[in-house]
């Protein structure tokens, strides 16, 4: 049977409907760091590390565009064929350009986690991995963005809760339905919810939240104790991306919520027709994440050795008090935001190994995931999502722009090796050919020499490119020997080779190279 047009109506054989009504935009109020992971680890071929001014930066690098702009460096090609990569994340971080390799920049928010990555990389007997652990990015931005998905999850665990809670001793609780057999919790939530072909949570949408290049950074994931032992030092955790609470100059991020409106209002439609609206699930998640957050701090955070952590927390704390039920929900999103508050309260593991004995914050002060929705006027959402998304725009743009500048550069390298390639083979052809030429004068040479007698050699040879003073001097003695012919003939070689030489004339010469050109002048008749 169809819906009519207007008339809100419930039940299955209602098509659901989202309408304005049921869009509900809002902006994040990031309280603490939010890390939301990928399932992937970057590698140090995956960055680079600079320190600008007082501040260290990582940067997203396109290894791939790096290596092919310098594969004829013989290092790199080195490295590569041996396969050495330590060698080539070495490399990579002492010469990748940032500035046209770099895809997105990510300023540390302590010195330390930069220099002890960067540590791990430039030793040479170092072969730690240093990964960093990044929050998922847009493939068309390059930008960093909190997945609806993880945001919807953080909703419905509060909703499942509640429900959980008010079952009866006959329908049993989450836990004792587990229990009782191993499908009991698929079954039990599937009472709640409806089965997947009509799922209850289906009528809320939650929009992947888009983040300004400038709202993460890398954070150290630091594990401590509840109970202060130097000897018993948390797991380690690689450094991750996160994002992070409000700087000076930051964009604020902004996300939307948006619900069924079939039975007149934006509301999740309970199996058996109960209706939640959207404000009573939004009092479900500040009973159930204040709870949990005032648990943890008496817990964990008034504990002596964790002194520094309670009063970072002190403002948040005072800022939770102030929260406005009417349009304010707090939310725990993310990695790290520990059993407690992704868990309903009758199924927690009790039995768990080390459960509700650790937490893990960021960089030694703050606990992850806490964020506030801040309902707003779809105006203010509207600004807000095109600052960021213009923000991301001239983010890309300037990428591009460098990307052009260095594949313009690389072309013109390209065209400079080619010319200067062509000029090498013309040169090794131009001197081919010159030794090819005085290779046939050599032989033309040779053969005339071969015709001659050793007299007419004689001559011959000071006419020759190797001939010289010696040349000259043997000839010279051999002129009164020479028939008159020849004798002519040699002290015409003689003249010229002399005249070449410049001592032919002149007051420079000396009193025995007067005498031979006064000699050879009288056989000449001069």
């Amino acid at each position: 049977m169809a819906c009519p047009k207007h008339a809100p109506q419930t039940g299955e054989n209602c098509p659901r409907r989202w309408n304005a009504a049921g869009f509900l935009p809002f902006r994040l109020e990031v309280l603490t760091p939010v890390f939301v992971g990928t399932g992937e680890e970057l590698s140090p071929l995956d960055y680079v590390i600079r320190k600008e001014g007082r501040e260290h930066v990582l940067y997203l690098a396109d290894c791939a565009g790096w290596l092919q702009a310098h594969a004829a460096d013989p290092a790199i090609g080195a490295a590569l064929a041996e396969g050495d990569m330590l060698r080539l994340r070495r490399l990579l971080t002492e010469q990748l350009d940032e500035k046209l390799y770099g895809q997105a920049r990510l300023p540390f928010t302590l010195p330390a986690t930069a220099q002890e990555l960067q540590k791990r990389i430039t030793d040479p007997r170092s072969n730690s991995k240093a990964e960093i652990l990044p929050l998922p990015r847009s493939a068309v931005s390059g930008c960093a963005f909190l997945p609806g998905s993880s945001l919807k999850g953080a909703l419905l665990t509060p909703l499942i809760d509640h429900l959980d809670n008010r079952r009866t001793a006959g329908q049993g609780d989450l836990r004792s339905a587990t229990a009782a057999f191993r499908s009991g919790y698929t079954e039990a939530l599937k009472k709640m919810f409806g089965d997947i072909g009509n799922h209850a949570m289906q009528a809320l949408k939650v929009a992947d939240i888009p983040l300004a290049p400038q709202a993460t950074g890398i954070v150290a994931a630091r594990e401590v104790r509840r109970a202060a032992d130097p000897n018993k030092p948390g797991t380690p955790k690689p450094p991750c991306e996160a994002l992070l609470p409000l700087a000076d100059g930051s964009l604020l991020p902004y996300g939307s919520l948006h619900l069924d409106c079939r039975s007149g209002q934006p509301a999740v439609e309970l199996p058996g027709g109960e209706v939640l609206p959207w404000q009573r699930i939004g009092q479900l998640c500040n009973a159930f994440y204040g709870m949990r957050f005032l648990r943890e701090w008496q817990t964990f955070y008034a504990l002596p050795h964790l002194e520094r952590v309670r009063q970072a927390l002190q403002p948040i704390r005072a800022r939770l008090e102030r929260l406005d039920p009417a349009r304010e929900w707090l939310v725990r999103v993310g990695r790290y935001s520990h059993l407690e508050c992704m868990t309903v309260s009758r199924n927690a593991p009790e039995h768990k190994k080390g459960y509700g004995k650790t937490r893990t914050l960021a960089d030694d002060t703050l606990p992850f995931g806490w964020v506030i929705l801040h309902f707003c006027q779809t105006e203010e959402y509207e600004a807000g999502t095109r600052a960021v998304r213009e923000a991301a725009a001239t983010a890309q743009h300037t990428r591009e722009q460098r990307r052009r500048a260095q594949e313009e550069t690389l072309r013109d390298a390209l065209q400079q090796q080619r010319l200067q390639q062509e000029a090498a083979a013309r040169m090794r052809a131009a001197a081919e050919e010159e030794r090819l030429r005085r290779e046939q004068e050599a032989a033309a040479r040779e053969a005339r020499l071969a015709g001659l007698s050793p007299q007419e050699r004689a001559i011959a040879a000071l006419s020759l490119p190797d001939a010289d003073d010696q040349t000259a001097q043997t000839l010279f003695q051999q002129l009164d020997a020479l028939e008159a012919p020849l004798q002519r003939q040699a002290a015409e070689a003689l003249k010229a080779f002399w005249q070449a030489s410049g001592k032919w004339q002149g007051k420079q010469l000396s009193k025995k190279q007067k005498e031979k050109v006064a000699r050879i002048r009288s056989l000449l008749g001069e």
